[in-house]
């Protein structure tokens, strides 16, 4: 039984990687921007990720466990370097696919409760110019109308 306790604690630890915190601020309960804090956290305090969800981290430090954005950390990686741009893309691990999108750091439950702006909408649709001002600042600066033949499946034509 003690070996197997051994064991167990050996690999969590292997999977646990090093970080420094960045950006002084709340850990999350989830990973969710409104989800309730479970303690505070100090610019430089050595934390370990012991989980990792989309742009999320969850990390244990000291006393204290929690989700913090991975943009608030810095890893402590003695590699080539690869592991920061894979955690700025959200591309660590395997099959992870990531999209650039405006949803990042969100998900389906804040989808879910989303509501539009139409307030918003309204005022960005009195800023949208004509046709005519569209086509008159285009021959201003000298601009060409060009068609292009859209790419076919695989980027063929």
């Amino acid at each position: 039984m003690v070996i197997v306790a051994c064991a167990l604690l050996c690999a969590g630890a292997a999977a646990a990687d090093p970080a420094h915190v960045r950006v002084a601020g709340p850990l999350q309960s989830q990973p969710l921007p409104a989800a309730p804090s479970t303690g505070t956290i100090k610019v430089g305090a050595a934390v370990d990720i012991v989980a990792r969800k989309g742009f999320w981290a969850q990390v244990h430090g000291g006393a204290l466990t929690g989700w913090l954005k991975l943009s608030r950390l810095s890893l402590d990686s003695g590699g080539s370097g690869n592991d920061i741009a894979a955690l700025a893309s959200g591309r660590t691990g395997s099959g992870n696919v990531v999209s650039a999108s405006g949803g990042r750091g969100l998900d389906a439950t804040d989808f879910a409760r989303a509501t539009p702006d139409n307030a918003a909408v309204a005022a960005l649709a009195r800023t949208a110019a004509s046709e005519a001002a569209a086509e008159q600042f285009a021959n201003a600066g000298g601009l060409k109308t060009r068609h292009l033949d859209y790419l076919g499946a695989g980027g063929k034509r």
